[in-house]
């Protein structure tokens, strides 16, 4: 912990070079600040050498409460008319696809589990839905990313980022081996993941949103959960 206040918390990690392959000593300083309806994260890093920088933060989700059992009913709403599909080990292939007419189209809010298990090839290679959005609008301009809601509880998340793109994962591997909070265990499907960043495997597609931070400029993004509470669905 680097520093601390009343409404926020700043967690630093130095990444020295060619930790997991990467070049250039990496100074990264993350700052949770907790606001009147939400928590804002601030990435912030530099790096004395071109290196690749993606951070996001990989929090799972269940708007009806930890224990409350699969997210299959809990409505997601993307702001995103594209995204990326995979090859069957989730990486992208280069394609940026079109997600109309397809059950990748979550631009109006949809149950979780209304199309997860259709038969189209991204979902069963994934086994639901764990692939990344292009997010529509302006990239560096903070902006509606996607919306969850649980009509059990009337609790709304919106996610805002500067980001190019979101990644929507709906906990298909979650296994509930492992005992979480009060000894609850999470199925597969207990919870979702909304992780803002750049475009996986961009190095490898010259017309993806890059993940390059050039020595000496800093990686600089923000990302903010907002909640509400409702008295109806979104």
């Amino acid at each position: 912990m680097e520093a601390a206040g009343e409404d926020f918390v700043t967690l630093s990690l130095t990444s020295p070079d060619g930790d997991e392959g990467f070049p250039g000593t990496l100074r990264v300083r993350l700052t949770y600040t907790l606001e009147e309806d939400g928590l804002r994260l601030s990435y912030r890093a530099v790096s004395d050498r071109d290196t690749l920088c993606n951070l996001t933060n990989h929090s799972y989700f269940n708007l009806a409460g930890h224990d409350s059992g699969p997210v299959a009913e809990q409505t997601i709403r993307l702001f995103a008319s594209r995204y990326t599909p995979t090859d069957a080990g989730s990486i992208p292939t280069g394609e940026i696809a079109d997600v109309a007419g397809t059950p990748m189209d979550l631009r109006r809010p949809t149950p979780i589990g209304a199309h997860i298990d259709e038969d189209f090839p991204q979902l069963r290679m994934a086994h639901g839905y764990d692939h990344n959005w292009l997010v529509d609008g302006e990239a560096g301009v903070l902006r509606p990313a996607a919306e969850a809601f649980s009509a059990a509880t009337g609790i709304k998340m919106t996610v805002l980022t500067d980001q190019p793109a979101l990644q929507f994962y709906a906990g298909n591997f979650l296994g509930g081996s492992v005992p979480g909070k009060g000894g609850a265990t999470y199925g597969n499907r207990c919870g979702f993941c909304l992780e803002t960043q750049c475009c996986p495997d961009a190095p490898h597609h010259p017309h993806f949103p890059g993940a390059t931070l050039r020595a000496g400029e800093e990686y600089k993004t923000d990302t903010v959960y907002r909640f509400a509470a409702l008295n109806s669905d979104l």
